[in-house]
């Protein structure tokens, strides 16, 4: 970001483009509520006021506005509605701006109300997750780390962090006192507890991520398993071809939907085989392995009729990664296999629901008392246990304290960069330039 002032009056449109009854033009900084009052040729006696706007001597429109002495930048704050026309905005913008205003830079309300203590950095960053929300667990996750239950989370940890540290830096200022100390393995419970804590966080993020940004799953098996009919039953459209012709799927087709709260990205691959020549099924059986290689979640199919000789070395390629066996087909015969198999029929539309109650069970949020969904704060967070595994072998191995606090106060400023305690210009650059204009 420029190095603007934090008091100069900023505005900006705070409502999309496009069509619609209304727009808001938000304004913020030192003396904006005085700025607008010259531009409506009139004084606010209330907070509400329904006012003409003029551009010189012109009427622009008739506009209702709102003054805030101490908003959500806890600066002055306006937001003038006014009807959604360009002509109107931008006349509304520029007057301003010759006023003395000056347009908003990515995200600088929000980086006000940051830096002036509405919220900490951690919270900031929900602003923009709450806004970019598209299910209910992904604006539940964002609503409860803007309130602040992950920064009060953080926060105590670090407060434990910052008395363990005072315990051990009295023992190298007092060493030759007599004084009592605490027992270093107390400490190293206490680590352990905090490690623990971490740990919990970090192991939040496999679901968070999923949450925000979606679930990558690729649908998998042999060709003419039913893999087509089961993606067009997910997505309620005939997405791909369905036919008896081994090979029909020869390239990657992929469609969202939403199951059990979680934005699903599936992919349909072309069928796993090695007996074919065609170049262009191979290159789909090989993007097939690419798409396996990404998701986040595979659903292997067979069909009832499948010998399990033809489909063990498949199952090999999925131990590793979270997967759901599903059995297709059952209409035609009733046949078991050996392991945690689901048994449906695209064709009978049967037992198709267990395939959503099974992603829902694997991806559970309510396992965690907090979620982490930023990738910024989950590389933080690996970095504090890192450091704190460090600190807690340190102290085990009976290493100087001054060494053992290196890693503690390492610990305890990436934490800080996390919430914002301990900020940098270049981070906040690099937070806010991803906001839209007006927030």
């Amino acid at each position: 970001m420029k190095n603007f002032s934090n008091t100069d009056i900023i505005v900006a449109l705070a409502t999309p483009t496009g069509n619609g009854a209304i727009a808001v033009i938000r304004v913020s900084g030192k003396d904006c509520i005085q700025l607008v009052e010259s531009c409506v040729k009139e004084k606010f006696s209330r907070q509400v006021t329904v006012c003409n706007f003029y551009k010189d001597e012109e009427l622009i429109d008739e506009v209702v506005v709102t003054t805030y002495q101490k908003g959500y930048t806890c600066q002055e704050c306006v937001e003038i509605s006014c009807h959604n026309s360009q002509f109107i905005i931008q006349n509304i913008l520029t007057t301003l701006i010759d006023n003395g205003a000056r347009m908003a830079d990515h995200g600088e309300f929000t980086r006000r109300a940051f830096l002036n203590g509405r919220f900490d950095l951690l919270q900031s960053e929900a602003v923009a997750d709450l806004i970019a929300s598209d299910s209910k667990d992904a604006h539940d996750i964002a609503l409860q780390q803007m309130k602040g239950n992950f920064s009060q989370s953080l926060k105590s940890i670090r407060q434990d962090l910052i008395e363990i540290a005072s315990l051990l830096e009295l023992e190298i200022d007092f060493s030759q006192e007599d004084v009592e100390f605490i027992e270093h393995t107390k400490v190293i419970e206490k680590i352990k507890d905090i490690i623990s804590q971490i740990k919990k966080m970090i192991q939040s993020f496999e679901i968070g991520d999923v949450i925000k940004n979606g679930l990558p799953i690729a649908i998998i098996g042999k060709p003419n398993v039913g893999k087509s009919s089961l993606l067009n039953f997910f997505l309620n459209e005939d997405r791909a071809i369905v036919s008896n012709i081994a090979g029909t799927t020869r390239d990657l087709i992929e469609g969202e939907t939403f199951l059990g709260g979680i934005k699903c990205r599936f992919i349909d691959t072309a069928g796993l085989r090695k007996d074919t020549n065609d170049e262009i099924e191979i290159l789909g059986i090989e993007r097939t392995y690419s798409a396996l290689e990404k998701a986040k979640l595979v659903i292997y199919v067979i069909d009832v009729n499948s010998n399990p000789e033809n489909f063990n070395d498949d199952l090999a390629l999925i131990k590793d990664k979270p997967h759901i066996l599903v059995v297709n087909k059952i209409d035609l015969q009733d046949k078991k296999f050996d392991g945690d198999w689901i048994y449906i029929s695209t064709k009978e539309k049967k037992n198709l629901n267990l395939i959503e109650n099974k992603i829902s069970q694997i991806f559970k949020k309510d396992d965690y008392s907090v979620v982490v969904s930023n990738v910024r704060h989950y590389n933080e967070l690996k970095t504090v246990c890192k450091n704190l595994e460090d600190a807690q072998k340190s102290l085990i191995d009976a290493i100087p304290n001054d060494m053992v606090m290196v890693d503690i106060r390492l610990a305890i400023t990436h934490i800080g960069y996390i919430t914002g305690e301990i900020s940098n210009e270049n981070i906040l650059d690099s937070i806010f330039k991803n906001f839209c204009i007006g927030k």
